[in-house]
Order: C-alpha cells, then structure tokens, then sequence
C-alpha cells in the first residue's frame, strides 16, 4: 500500500512538472538566432534590428496573432498601393493584413458575402511582397524595438528571452529584412547577400593568366579592371583602391558604360586610399542580383627597384550601413619588374675597376634611365623612367668600382638583352658581349634578377710583322761605328811611328 501511495505522489509530480513546463511554453517565450549572410568578411560586425509587430499566442505547433496593446490597426497595404499609381488595389485579390471581428491578424484576402459577412481567406504565400514589407515598415517605431543582436564574421547573433511574435528584422548589411515569428523559437538567415570584387590587371607589358600578376618596365602604364558584382539588398557601395608609393595614379577612374555624377557614382578620396567611388543606393537598386559593374583606370610605374618584392594595388568594397564595417575581401594585383646586375674581373678572377658597361634590347635600341626629383626635403618625391635611345653615346652607362661592382639595369620588362662593355680598363682587352633573357609570366628570383660576371683579360706585346724590322739596323750601325773607331785609332798608331 505504502508503494503505491509512493507512485501515486510520483505521477502526480510529474503531472504538476508537466502542467508547469506547459504554462511557461504558453507564455512563449524563445529565441531568435539570425544566421549572417554567406561570404562575410571574418572582421565584419553586422548589427541587426529585432521589432515587435504583433504579440502571438503559440503552443509550439500553431499560433495566432494580435495586435499589441499599445498599437491600433494593422500595417496598412492599401496606403502602399494607393501611393504608386502602377499598382492597383483590390482587397479581393491582393493580401494584406486583416483584423477580423475576435481581434485575430490575418494576411491574406477578404471578401463579402450576400448577408454581408466578411470572409477572410489565409494567403499561401510563403514570402511578402514588397508592398507588405513597406507597410510593416511604416507601421513599426522605435517604441516596438525590442533589441538589437550583433554577430562577428560567420558568428551567428542570438536574441534570447523573446516573447511569442511576430517580428520585424533589420540588418545593417543591406535592405533586404526579415520577418517571422517565434513559436517559440525562430532561426534566420540574413537574406541579403555579400558582394564581391575582383581586380585584375588588363594592360601591361607582360600579364599571368588570372591577370593578378604582371611584368612592366618602369615608366610605362598599367592598366586594371575591378569587377563588381551585385548582391541581394545592395546598399551603401563605396569601392576602395590603395596603390603604394612605387604607382602613380593617372586619376581616370571610370565606371564602364555608366556616366559619373550625384545619380550614379562620384569618384574621390578617402584616408589612405588612392581613390574612392561612392555609388548612388537609387542607381545600385535599378541594377539585377548578380549583374557586374566594370572599374576602370590606369597607373604609371615610377619606381626601378621592386623586382621580387612587388608592387601592390589592391581593391575592396564596403557595403551595408555607413557606420557599419561590412567590406568584401582585399582583392590583388602585384607589378614586377626585372633588373640584370654584373661583376667586373680579369682574368685572374680579381675583381677590376673602372670598365664601363650599357645594355641594348633586341631592336638594338640603349636602356637609359632617367630619375626625376621634385619638391624638397622631406616632402621630396623621386621617380624613374626606362628610355630606350638610339646611341650607345646617349645610354646610361654604368662602371665598376674597385671590388668589381657594377650598378644594376633595373625597371626592365620580360625581353632579351644584350650587355655591352664600352669603356675598357687600359691595359685590357674588351669584354665579350652577354645576353640576357627575362621570361614573361615567370615571377621567380631567378627570372627577375639575372646575375653574369664579365671578364677582362690584360692585353699582350703583338709580333712585328710586314719586314725585318729596324734591329738589324740598330745592329749593324753599331759594328760600322766599332770598326771605324778601330781603322781610326790604328791609322793614327801607324802615322806617329
């Protein structure tokens, strides 16, 4: 008897565990986790927007909505329709929200029958349309707010604690909201989708295959493309172009097909980057989901010395509200440039002074490098540029100090080339010419910086040639000039006796 007075008072706990935990689901409160869009930035953080619209009554399986106690009416559809003359409003086709006679929100439409009745059909719909979201917009204030989440990168934000609802989700990555309901929990995704931007190089004298990686000389102009694509939502598009010191911009940015101005884009200037172009929302609204806009613009290579170590110029674009830090990965284009770098020795292998050297292209052309240095101190700017003139007179020329060092021919482009001595140490024979050949599309060491050594040899007495020379002369002038001495002093031994 005692057991089942014991299980008797177990079954009834756990009736009155049940009737609680049922009691606490009634109250309906949940969570509403929102999923960031896909390709956000790891850095990114997105803010979003949680508002009430109407309360609800849910027991986890269905749920019926109201209007809150603080609002009066439901999101008026017919005011949206009625304010844009290319839309025509008929309740009896058009959803909308309705308030039927016990206080219920429906969406869907409504018509009347012969005794006068209201009869509201329950829309199919799976998503609103424009119309229903522009009402909603206009009927939520601050004051139905309930909180806003964050998330970081891929991270999803979590509103915790929310009651049973119908909410409204704004987002600070584009326009596109969100609207559910939590019964008791809701998951989200963040509709709006990251656009991307793709930079890459069109004009220079040498360019890889995926365009991120060229060959220029120094002097000449490389041209880029930035290719962005538009995402779901887009707003508050600002692109982004940082080059270092060793580029200059030619300040020809261009939007392909698309005239600049306050309607569609303005290029300028932010911080440190080396140009900005601000998109019209309006004009990137009128644009389809996944349809591209073409940067275009050119910069001059003025520095002789980058080889390996390349010169950047990379590219992003910030999207989303303007105090939020949404941007599309860094996308990347490196110029090299090839240099060739020569020793002096003799035939010794010691290292030899002041032999003069100049190089030549296959068009028999001379390199010469001209720098050029304006304003003063520490506001001084020096820049290179590669000629290629036609005498060898005119060439830069470049000679060995006394360990044999030569200055290198730098800001070269793939081709071949041909060194050339033109001054000789005295004493020397000339050096043999040496060719060189910078490969395009190879961006190793070995490529961009060739190496050669050129070696003098002294020169040697040359043999007499064409007769017999006038030692023989010499010789027999000096046994004429003794045998005379000798005839002379006898003749004069002879005469005294």
């Amino acid at each position: 008897m005692k057991k089942m007075k014991r299980i008797f008072a177990l079954l009834i706990a756990m009736v009155m565990v049940l009737g609680m935990s049922t009691s606490v689901f009634a109250a309906g409160e949940g969570t509403i986790t929102i999923k960031p869009p896909t390709g956000v930035d790891s850095s990114a953080t997105n803010s979003y927007k949680i508002y009430k619209v109407f309360d609800a009554d849910g027991n986890g399986n269905s749920i019926s909505y109201k209007v809150k106690s603080t609002k009066s009416g439901v999101p008026d559809v017919k005011a949206i329709y009625d304010a844009d003359t290319s839309l025509t409003w008929d309740p009896t086709t058009v959803d909308h929200f309705i308030l039927d006679a016990a206080g219920n929100v429906h969406y869907g439409t409504e018509t009347t029958d012969s005794d006068g009745k209201v009869i509201i059909t329950d829309s199919t719909a799976t998503e609103l349309p424009e119309a229903a979201i522009a009402a909603i917009t206009a009927y939520v204030t601050e004051a139905d707010l309930l909180t806003t989440v964050t998330s970081t990168g891929t991270e999803n934000a979590v509103a915790e604690g929310v009651e049973n609802g119908y909410y409204f989700i704004t987002t600070s990555t584009g326009t596109v909201v969100t609207i559910d309901s939590t019964n008791p929990n809701a998951t989200v995704e963040d509709k709006n989708t990251v656009p991307s931007v793709d930079k890459k190089i069109t004009g220079a004298t040498s360019i890889d295959e995926d365009g991120k990686k060229a060959l220029a000389q120094v002097g000449t102009t490389v041209s880029y493309s930035a290719e962005i694509t538009i995402g779901k939502g887009a707003k508050g598009y600002i692109f982004h172009d940082t080059m270092e010191n060793g580029l200059t911009y030619n300040n020809d940015a261009a939007v392909t097909g698309v005239t600049s101005g306050a309607t569609t884009y303005t290029v300028g200037k932010s911080g440190t980057d080396t140009f900005t172009i601000t998109f019209s929302d309006d004009y990137i609204n009128t644009l389809e989901v996944g349809s591209k806009l073409t940067v275009t613009y050119s910069a001059t290579v003025n520095n002789d010395a980058i080889t390996v170590d390349p010169l950047n110029n990379t590219a992003y674009l910030n999207y989303g509200d303007t105090n939020s830090n949404n941007k599309t990965p860094e996308s990347e284009a490196d110029v090299y440039e090839a240099k060739i770098t020569v020793t002096k020795k003799d035939g010794e292998n010691a290292p030899l002074a002041n032999a003069g050297f100049v190089i030549k292209n296959a068009s028999g052309k001379y390199y010469k490098l001209t720098k050029t240095t304006t304003g003063e101190g520490a506001n001084a700017v020096t820049t290179s540029a590669v000629t290629w003139v036609d005498t060898e007179a005119d060439a830069t020329e470049y000679k060995s100090d006394s360990n044999g060092a030569v200055n290198s021919f730098t800001g070269l482009a793939n081709g071949t080339y041909t060194l050339v001595e033109k001054t000789v140490p005295s004493g020397y024979n000339r050096a043999a010419d040496i060719t060189f050949t910078i490969s395009e599309n190879d961006y190793t060491p070995a490529n961009l910086e060739q190496t050669a050594t050129a070696i003098n040899k002294k020169g040697s007495e040359l043999p007499s040639t064409g007769g017999i020379g006038t030692t023989i002369f010499y010789a027999i002038g000096a046994v004429l000039v003794i045998g005379a001495g000798t005839v002379l002093v006898t003749r004069r031994r002879m005469n005294a006796q």
